[in-house]
């Protein structure tokens, strides 16, 4: 699958950004993400990365609008996204440009089937 380049941005107050990409591989979402200073864009972090294992994610949605869309990741618990800088404990909005929005709604449908076959597969006391 193709690599979803998305923004978070309003960090600290609004004087910070977070421009990146985000590739499933597996059964693990691998974000590679850069901070940047959301004013001047003078300051530029190192290329961090971050491994989120599906099983962490509890379900993930994709709002569409007028000049882009938003990919969001709800996960179980606050530890789900320690190390990705956002707004909330639990929520994670990834915001996509207007070309790559059908990207974006094919990852959040691949990502909820596969979390529902998960979700099912542990109603039915399958272990893996």
């Amino acid at each position: 699958m193709k690599n979803l380049p998305f923004v978070i941005d309003n960090l600290n107050g609004g004087f910070m950004k977070l421009e990146g990409i985000l590739r499933m591989k597996g059964e693990k979402l691998f974000f590679e993400y850069k901070k940047k200073d959301a004013v001047l864009e003078a300051y530029q972090s190192d290329l961090l990365e971050d491994v989120i294992p599906l099983y962490e994610l509890d379900m993930c949605e994709f709002k569409k609008g007028w000049f882009g869309g938003k990919l969001i990741l709800h996960g179980k618990s606050a530890h789900t996204f320690k190390n990705l800088p956002g707004e909330d404990l639990t929520v994670r909005k990834l915001k996509v440009k207007r070309k790559h929005r059908n990207l974006a709604a094919n990852i959040s449908s691949k990502l909820n089937l596969m979390l529902s076959e998960r979700k099912l597969s542990e109603l039915n006391g399958d272990t893996e």
